[in-house]
């Protein structure tokens, strides 16, 4: 099923700021979710003015069963996610953004995120207590766009700190949207490898004993998926149909053969069992709602 939302460029996410004590949080952004989805994610910067080290402890929210600190590492190409069950430390007079390297996992959420609306949640320092906090939902993948809001009510203003539009390099971007929109915690989605040719990019994933391919093109808020499919993405032909030029649909197909010639042939057996092609967007900006269920079985 194809589903498009339009999404205006320049679109901006507002999130009010929450303090306890010397502990302050700003920028607290969530995706929008899939519908039938079970695991949202949480970004915030955590600031600590005081001259007192704290720590991260806990989360809780009325919209999920629990709330996780994981964290996001790459090796070899490779993204992986894990729980940091002893908390985060936040150093005397320190600032720590929650993203890319940590963000927060809503469990087995009761109620799919929807773009617009915010969600309340409860973060717990080990010495500044429980922090109320609403987290600004965004679109279902890619940057979030968010600029802070600063203070309350009439005093509010609003703070834009030089955003970077250009995001991080594409091989840390594209796992991290793959996975935003495909991983559960008992279904741990691996990236390998992934290919750039200008704005468009081929990503290999396996889950779950599957796998396939999926393309995607970056727009003005980040990396979309476009479709996924099987073998037949590695065609120049099939990426022109996608939309890529002639050049860069021989080129993109061109490298994703030398960065897949040395992969396990059980792997390569993986991405060739995606059956068809599924279109996730019709345009770049446009993110769809789909999934990786069914397919290649």
């Amino acid at each position: 099923m194809k589903t498009i939302f339009s999404l205006l460029f320049g679109l901006l996410i507002a999130s009010a700021a929450a303090a306890q004590g010397d502990i302050r949080i700003e920028h607290a952004a969530s995706h929008s979710m899939l519908p039938g989805a079970k695991v949202g994610d949480g970004y915030l910067t955590i600031t600590n003015s005081g001259g007192v080290a704290d720590r991260l402890i806990g989360a809780s929210s009325d919209r999920a069963k629990s709330v996780q600190l994981h964290q996001m590492t790459m090796a070899n190409g490779v993204m992986t996610m894990r729980e940091l069950k002893g908390g985060l430390a936040i150093g005397a007079g320190q600032t720590v953004t929650l993203e890319p390297d940590y963000h927060l996992m809503f469990q087995d959420v009761t109620q799919p995120f929807k773009q617009g609306e915010t969600i309340r949640a409860a973060l717990r320092f080990e010495k500044a207590g429980d922090v109320a906090v609403d987290f600004a939902v965004g679109r279902i993948a890619g940057p979030l766009d968010d600029i802070g809001v600063v203070g309350s009510g009439a005093d509010m203003v609003m703070d834009m700190p030089g955003m970077d539009m250009s995001g991080p390099p594409p091989e840390e971007a594209i796992p991290a949207v793959l996975k935003t929109m495909f991983e559960r915690p008992d279904k741990p989605l691996t990236i390998l490898p992934v290919v750039v040719k200008g704005d468009w990019a081929i990503a290999g994933w396996q889950q779950d004993g599957h796998g396939g391919r999926a393309l995607l093109r970056k727009g003005h808020h980040g990396w979309n998926v476009v479709l996924c499919s099987g073998d037949a993405i590695k065609e120049t032909a099939s990426l022109e149909k996608a939309g890529l030029s002639a050049g860069d649909a021989a080129g993109l197909a061109a490298d994703l053969t030398a960065a897949e010639a040395g992969l396990d042939p059980k792997v390569l057996a993986l991405f060739a069992s995606f059956q068809g092609t599924v279109v996730m967007a019709a345009e770049a900006g446009d993110a769809g709602q789909g999934g990786h269920a069914g397919h290649g079985q």
